[in-house]
């Protein structure tokens, strides 16, 4: 994407680092969605780790990045299964601190059994919060690309002031519960939003004109909406452009975010050109929707390319 100006430096200790939440998903598949008073037995139930940055992270490092996680755990046996998935798929969690006698962040995720879509309910204990002074410039700077999430408003504000000034790209995720969402939008090279986020951010229902606002309000170089198995739509200084989805029998849409994320970071980090990142972040998004869970659901580099119509 070098004719964006979106150019990760050639070589960093790092490919990726990222700050923001990781999770343990508690999923609950069900076959209608519960009315209020009720009562219903599960269609199924799963214990998994997730969180939009780690997941993310988890994808990467699966497809031969480099990265690092930079946020907190909670103690006890959720926060221990969430350190252990990102280590166990080899990012490195050594910069990320254990809070004592702080909960994990957990979710209960409500599945469609028909659609595979999901309500999510969270629970972060405010304890969790990464403190500014938790951030290490030096490690910050020595990533090719810098992922953030914007729970922790201040950290990641400061962790992407501090990676632009050192030209590395900031990509970014965010929805609700984020604070200062703007500022932070504002430092970022490649505003990824959903749908119904971005338009609620501003304040349209109209995709095109989401679009126009956002890339008034951030100036970044990529502004893209996401548009579930409708593919995505991305607006640069040279055009919009609108990329399709993959069909697929989805199961759970829980995570498909993140690994698009993911899948667009992939790209970036590989000097792809915008429209295959993209269609690879579709493929690699589509996918994980036809697994229950997150990180389950993390498709292969070869597999999003046979989905693709790659060689």
């Amino acid at each position: 994407m070098t004719a964006l100006g979106i150019v990760p430096p050639v070589s960093g200790a790092y490919d990726v680092v990222g700050v923001g939440v990781n999770a343990v998903d508690h999923l609950c598949t069900v076959a209608t969605f519960p009315t209020f008073d009720s009562k219903q037995t599960l269609a199924a139930y799963d214990v998994q780790p997730g969180g939009q940055v780690a997941t993310a992270l988890v994808a990467l490092q699966r497809w031969g990045n480099r990265t690092v996680y930079v946020g907190t755990f909670g103690d006890g046996p959720f926060g221990e299964l969430s350190r252990r998935s990102l280590a166990d798929a080899g990012v490195d969690v050594t910069r990320a601190p254990t809070r004592l006698g702080v909960d994990n962040q957990t979710a209960v995720i409500l599945v469609d059994a028909a659609s595979g879509e999901r309500t999510i309910l969270m629970h972060r204990p405010a304890a969790l919060a990464l403190r500014v002074d938790e951030l290490d410039r030096a490690l910050v700077t020595s990533a090719r690309v810098l992922h953030v999430d914007g729970y922790d408003a201040e950290a990641a504000f400061t962790a992407a002031s501090w990676a632009r000034a050192a030209g590395i790209p900031v990509v970014v995720d965010v929805d609700t519960g984020v604070d200062g969402v703007e500022r932070l939008l504002a430092t970022t090279d490649a505003v990824i939003l959903g749908r119904e986020f971005a338009c609620g951010l501003t304040g349209t229902t109209d995709v095109d004109a989401a679009l126009t606002a956002l890339v008034t309000m951030t100036r970044a170089p990529l502004v893209a909406i996401t548009l579930g198995a409708e593919g995505v739509v991305a607006r640069t200084n040279t055009g919009t452009f609108r990329v399709a989805g993959y069909v697929v029998t989805p199961i759970d849409t829980t995570g498909a975010g993140d690994v698009f994320r993911a899948g667009f970071i992939h790209g970036l980090l590989r000097a792809w050109p915008l429209e295959r990142t993209l269609r690879f972040a579709n493929a690699s998004a589509a996918l994980k929707c036809t697994k229950r869970g997150g990180q389950p659901g993390i498709t292969t580099v070869e597999a999003a390319e046979r989905l693709m119509g790659e060689p």
